[in-house]
């Protein structure tokens, strides 16, 4: 892995064929930098001065320290909510639910068919019993077709909005 470069040497390419277009050797530079210039090649001209080409990777090295991933927010549109990114999707693969034996609301998993997903935590003791309650299993054939109908819409939704983007 290569060391971070804040402010490299700038070599220029010699010759009246540079080996790219912005004329700096990129064996100086680091792999953030590199990759700044060739995701910006309107940076070709500027790029001939060394000063703009200093500021430049400054100011990159500074965005790039910034935005890092482990203390990064995020938005929840259902709850207005900022927060972080384990939460938000635990959040997405969570459905309002009812109990089936108490009627208490309960956040129920998506990818979860056991049955515990389906009663409430105070009651998970009534699942020990020999037999399975026939409220367990009625309300475990209404959350699958429930989660069925919601990732309909949400296809039918998607596929609406590349419809959209497509005549655009």
């Amino acid at each position: 892995m290569s060391a971070k470069k804040k402010h490299p040497k700038i070599e220029r390419t010699s010759g009246p064929y540079p080996t790219n277009r912005f004329g700096i050797r990129f064996t100086t530079l680091s792999k953030s930098q590199k990759r700044l210039l060739i995701e910006n090649p309107l940076l070709k001209e500027r790029c001939q001065s060394d000063a703009f080409a200093l500021i430049l990777f400054e100011q990159n090295s500074y965005s790039v320290s910034r935005l890092s991933s482990t203390n990064k927010l995020f938005y929840d549109w259902s709850t207005g909510e900022i927060i972080q990114k384990e939460d938000l999707i635990e959040n997405y693969n969570t459905i309002d639910w009812i109990c089936a034996l108490s009627g208490n609301p309960i956040k129920a998993k998506m990818s979860d068919f056991s049955l515990e997903n389906f009663v409430h935590p105070d009651y998970h003791d009534a699942l020990k019993a020999p037999m399975v309650d026939s409220r367990i299993l009625k309300s475990s054939v209404e959350f699958r077709k429930k989660c069925k109908e919601l990732l309909l819409n949400q296809q039918q939704e998607f596929l609406n909005l590349v419809k959209k983007g497509k005549k655009s």
